[in-house]
């Protein structure tokens, strides 16, 4: 079996390629000892079996990130047989980049030139094979996302494995030497080379070490240190001392030269001029493309809906359907009436309420991927990248995020456009805090029971307290996930407009589902056996139930966030889903049925108000109705996060987070209440 490393810049289409070698065949994990994601699959080409590893995106190889540096151990270790360098065709100077770095480095390689429809769209011809005398090794223009163009992938990956090519450094050494100023023998470039000239350094050229060495590369130097003996490592520390951040801009000229002089040699004609029309005007406008991304999302969320609601309508109807079968099988088995509760209310129910889910997850992933595969998503990612920086974000994040209004557990698989896992992980934290349309429902439904016309006040605070919890989750966990040092802005080429690729899209999206599903699936099922066990009554008087029991223990504890044991109860049934949350009120306060049964059907008695006005004071329904605002989304958006960090300990913390917030806020408005009120 042989292994292909898929190397690029972000949003050079290296996942599009992945998704289409691999197929189902896939699967996305942590790279050993590291939380950074790592996705691999395989295929089959002429009876043989090939592993591909999808990098992470990178502009280089200098490990500034921890991204960064997974992809540079995995490609300079000699761990894949093949690398396959990704670039965008449209942007040869700025992305050929990553082949100028990688150059020095003696393993065999091939360079896909992708995205050739855009480049002719934009008029620019490029002529292939002259890269591929010039460079001396395999180089293949195609479009990843075009099915149709991938035997000329295979015959090249053929040409490739056959006759393996390395590219040298040799070129861009000269050219940094002939950049120095003072002479050659001046160069740093020679002095270091000297004194690391006993060195072996495997499959990596001198050159390129001393390279990274001048760009400040802590890996290198790190190996160095240790290789070399004090005193040459004292003279090699002054030479980089001396030089400080004109070294890394000598190799970095150098590379570039290396590009131009390609490029130029290659002889790339006909590019028209780019022109905005009327409409990219309006929506890369500061102003009113901030109204242009607007009136989409709306649009975006509107089609999402339309795309979900028959999903999860024919779910609960069928699990009405299912319910009296199941019901009436078991009575002819002489089951116990418990095992029909159980398969109803944990199988059937859990199966409900996912797949119903899975029709947000997919709207979601459908409908960002139409937008990102058109060419739009980058156009309102530009035009807010000003806000969201001073979170430390990119203008990525913003569809995401609003997004999230919609269905949360959709938003985090939105995530995935974000560049680093940092700012994943920051962006899934932000949007647990945003609402979607069930929290708001039920804040506004308890609000308008408890202070009637005075509810829409309610829906302004709620807004105000969410940018407050932006600001304060980004002073906790800003700076630990996109330390300052590493942001950067964003630089993007606006990509031209152009038609989905229908059949790739659609095949990624599904992928993608079933791989949330199975994780979401797990969880929902355990959180609903475990309601199930703690609600089940022989008579189905919930007052006879182990939740009653526990409710009454846990009460002086409860009470000090101005809960009482059913509101509490009725918090942690909101985990479950936002609309549970009022049917185990139901349930609760009027002890006359099973709980469970309520929450998977999402039901509340018709006088649950009545209800709750007797028996709720105002202190403890300002504490509740604060706490529901920041009470961890759902189990579905849990599962999410998990599927998506991979991380139990990240999905833990940030449920713990919201937890704490939550609470302390009921904690601080129910006293404030009691003492005001």
């Amino acid at each position: 079996m042989r292994t292909i490393a898929l190397l690029g810049q972000p949003n050079s289409g290296k996942s599009t390629l992945f998704n289409a070698l691999t197929g189902s065949h896939q699967h996305v994990g942590n790279w050993p000892g590291k939380t950074v994601e790592r996705a691999e699959g395989y295929f089959t080409f002429d009876e043989e079996v090939y592993r591909v590893v999808d990098l992470p995106g990178s502009y280089g190889l200098t490990a500034n990130s921890a991204e960064e540096a997974v992809t540079r151990n995995f490609v300079e270790q000699g761990n894949a047989d093949i690398v396959c360098i990704i670039v965008d065709a449209s942007q040869l100077e700025r992305s050929l980049y990553m082949l100028a770095d990688f150059a020095g480095i003696e393993r065999p390689v091939m360079l896909v030139l992708n995205m050739m429809d855009v480049a002719e769209q934009k008029g620019k011809k490029i002529d292939v094979q002259k890269i591929q005398s010039l460079l001396n090794i395999p180089v293949l223009g195609f479009t990843a996302s075009d099915l149709e163009g991938y035997s000329k992938f295979f015959d090249t990956l053929k040409r490739a494995v056959e006759k393996p090519a390395k590219i040298s450094s040799t070129k861009i050494r000269e050219i940094a030497l002939a950049n120095v100023s003072d002479g050659r023998e001046s160069s740093p470039i020679l002095k270091l080379e000297k004194l690391l000239d006993y060195l072996d350094f495997g499959n990596r050229e001198k050159f390129w070490i001393v390279s990274k060495l001048l760009e400040n590369d802590s890996l290198v130097r790190s190996e160095v240190e240790t290789a070399v003996t004090p005193e040459h490592w004292k003279q090699i520390k002054e030479i980089l001392d001396a030089e400080g951040a004109e070294g890394g801009l000598l190799t970095g000229e150098a590379k570039y030269r290396f590009i131009s002089e390609t490029l130029r040699e290659v002889a790339l004609a006909g590019e028209k001029t780019v022109k905005l029309s009327r409409f990219d005007k309006m929506a890369t406008h500061r102003i009113w493309g901030k109204f242009v991304a607007f009136f989409i999302l709306v649009l975006t969320l509107a089609v999402s809906m339309m795309i979900a609601v028959p999903i999860i309508a024919s779910c609960f109807g069928l699990q009405g359907v299912v319910g009296p079968f199941v019901n009436q099988a078991c009575e002819s088995l002489g089951l116990w009436p418990a095992v029909a509760s159980f398969v109803n209310s944990v199988i059937v129910g859990g199966l409900a309420v996912t797949v119903a889910m899975m029709g947000f997850v997919f709207a979601i992933l459908v409908t960002f991927g139409l937008m990102e595969d058109t060419g739009y998503l980058a156009r309102s990612s530009y035009v807010f990248d000003s806000w969201l920086s001073r979170l430390g974000l990119h203008g990525k994040a913003f569809m995401p995020l609003v997004s999230g209004l919609a269905c949360t557990g959709g938003a985090v698989c939105g995530t995935r456009v974000l560049d680093t896992r940092g700012q994943r992980l920051f962006a899934m934290v932000l949007l647990w805090s945003i609402p979607c349309g069930s929290k708001v429902a039920v804040v506004l439904f308890l609000a308008s029971v408890f202070f009637g016309s005075a509810a829409p006040l309610f829906g302004v605070i709620y807004v105000a307290l969410i940018f407050a919890s932006f600001w304060i989750s980004s002073k906790l966990f800003g700076n630990k996930l996109m330390p300052v040092n590493e942001r950067v802005g964003m630089i993007m080429e606006l990509p031209p407009y152009h038609k989905p690729h229908w059949k790739i899209l659609l095949k990624t999206v599904c992928r993608n589902v079933w791989e949330v599903f199975k994780k979401a699936i797990v969880v929902i099922w355990s959180i609903s056996l475990v309601f199930w066990l703690l609600s089940y009554s022989k008579d189905g008087l919930v007052a006879h139930s182990l939740l009653y029991h526990i409710g009454n223990f846990i009460e002086p504890f409860t009470q000090i966030f101005g809960m009482r044991w059913q509101l509490f109860i009725s918090y942690l049934g909101g985990v479950f889903s936002k609309e549970a949350s009022l049917g185990v009120m139901s349930v609760v306060f009027s002890s006359s049925t099973d709980a469970f049964s309520l929450i998977a059907r999402n039901e509340a008695g018709a006088n649950l108000g009545e209800m709750m006005r007797a028996a709720v004071s105002l202190p403890e329904a300002l504490a509740f109705i604060f706490a529901s605002m920041f009470n961890v989304p759902c189990v579905l958006t849990m599962g999410t996060t998990y599927r998506e960090t991979h991380s139990l300990k990240w999905t833990a913390a940030i449920a713990g987070y919201y937890f704490a917030i939550s609470l302390g806020l009921a904690f601080i408005v129910y006293h404030i209440a009691l003492w005001v009120l």
